[in-house]
């Protein structure tokens, strides 16, 4: 899994550092990509107290040992693309924690889908090809005071 250099460029996380990463869920998550002709899911988090991170799935039998992630150093950003994952597809981040050497598996806060409760996991979503169906309340919104008019 690590053939492919990093995505996340050190300006990238140079901005995320200092909190000016304004698109930041355009980087981190789960996205869909295909690199060097190979399509996957590229991963990435922010773990700043994780001695490990792993993506764990329905793609791995939720296995911790198989899929670890690149720790970006100091900044606590972790990531891995994954070849042949595809929208659709379960996940979890499972994080060895410096404190007490706990493990812990969560859900991705990036995440654009997430499995229906009481389920937890995260899912693969592609939103390139998504359809707004707001129209009409966009066009409503413009009408509208937002300083006089509740949302």
């Amino acid at each position: 899994p690590y053939a492919v250099s990093p995505l996340l460029t050190d300006f990238d996380l140079h901005l995320f550092a200092e909190g000016t990463l304004l698109k930041a869920y355009e980087h981190f998550g789960a996205h869909i990509r295909t690199i060097a002709g190979v399509c996957g899911v590229h991963f990435v988090v922010w773990a700043p107290n994780a001695t490990r991170v792993s993506v764990i799935g329905d793609f791995n039998d939720w296995n911790g040992l198989l899929h670890p992630m690149a720790n970006r150093g100091a900044t606590g950003v972790w990531e891995l693309f994954i070849p042949d994952l595809e929208e659709g597809t379960l996940y979890k981040y499972e994080i060895r924690s410096r404190e007490h050497s706990a493990l812990l598996l969560k859900a991705d806060p990036y995440a654009f889908a997430s499995e229906l409760r009481p389920r937890t996991a995260s899912v693969v979503r592609d939103l390139s090809s998504y359809r707004w169906q707001d129209e009409t309340w966009m066009t409503m919104r413009s009408t509208r005071d937002p300083l006089t008019t509740p949302l």
